[in-house]
């Protein structure tokens, strides 16, 4: 089974942006990821910048300590809103549909 963490998450300027990515790519620096990692650069209706965070983890370990990362930064800073989740993923193996084992927003 492999663990999810999905994020879509909006910031009040390119830069903070830039910043929380730079971050999650440090904080996943070494742990073993399964497939495509993605971090992508975007802004919602309103022009606001946004990341796009999927990531899948080889172990529960990795997937749990990015997800309470993103969630710590989101309570701490006030401008950071969205949403981060975190899923159980038996379908990359050949299983059921993934899980939302936990799902926090802002």
């Amino acid at each position: 089974m492999l663990y999810c963490i999905l994020a879509n998450l909006q910031m009040e300027t390119p830069a903070k942006r830039d910043t929380v990515d730079n971050d999650v790519k440090v904080r996943i620096g070494g742990k073993k990821v399964c497939g495509q990692t993605i971090i992508s650069k975007g802004q919602d209706g309103k022009g606001y910048p946004t990341s796009n965070i999927e990531i899948r983890f080889e172990n529960r370990a990795d997937m749990e300590d990015l997800f309470a990362f993103i969630k710590d930064r989101m309570i701490r800073t006030p401008v950071l809103r969205g949403t981060v989740s975190k899923h159980d993923c038996p379908h990359d193996i050949g299983g059921t549909s993934c899980v939302i084992s936990e799902e926090y927003n802002k």
